[in-house]
């Protein structure tokens, strides 16, 4: 599966996995398995190539294990979801997201370390035998550098009904409405057009 990476930030990127989430009957989950986990993960460039091999390997030597990886994934995903849905509305975000976030987070983080540059240092992912997890402690990361950082207040919600796939607006105005314009713009320009046509079709 080709998946759209488009939100500007791994994190919502990960989100937006649910499709169609506010119309219940329309939901699509597009991760349905772990492979489906890794195959996003490398398309968004949480992993390389040869790690996505290396985890559906051990995924296929494992499924029960694979299997609760990705269960987990989905539930940081809709923490993760929860948190910034609630952060737009202005609203106090539940101590227990903010608890169950907090702990992944440092799990996550346990398994960087300090490596040397040329200029000096980076923070990079422990070199360890494969663990099926490593999968989505990028994207703990991710989550943590965004809410903490300004661009929290450039996220964003798609402005079609039927999507609001979270995004950051980093246009130079602010003004970015959806989150792929080729994609929900176009198709809410094109719905504006056949309503604003038949009602003036009922008035000639």
């Amino acid at each position: 599966m080709e998946f759209q990476i488009i939100a500007g930030e791994l994190c919502l990127d990960f989100i937006n996995t649910l499709d169609n989430r506010p119309v219940p009957e329309r939901r699509k989950e597009l991760l349905c398995s772990y492979e489906d986990l890794a195959d996003w993960a490398a398309q968004a460039g949480a992993i390389d190539a040869a790690l996505r091999s290396a985890l559906i390997r051990e995924a296929e030597a494992n499924p029960v294990t694979a299997n609760a990886v990705l269960t987990r994934a989905l539930q940081l995903r809709e923490s993760l979801y929860r948190i910034l849905k609630t952060r737009l509305a202005g609203r106090r975000i539940d101590e227990l997201d903010r608890r169950a976030f907090s702990a992944t987070l440092g799990e996550a983080l346990s398994h960087l370390q300090l490596r040397p540059t040329r200029s000096g240092f980076r923070l990079d992912w422990t070199k360890e035998p494969v663990n099926l997890e490593m999968v989505w402690w990028p994207i703990a990361k991710s989550a943590g550098q965004l809410l903490t950082s300004d661009d929290l207040a450039r996220v964003r919600e798609c402005g079609a009904n039927t999507c609001r796939w979270m995004f950051v607006d980093r246009s130079k105005n602010h003004s970015r409405r959806w989150c792929d314009m080729k994609v929900c713009g176009n198709r809410t320009k094109v719905r504006k057009f056949y309503r604003r046509t038949k009602t003036q079709r009922r008035h000639v």
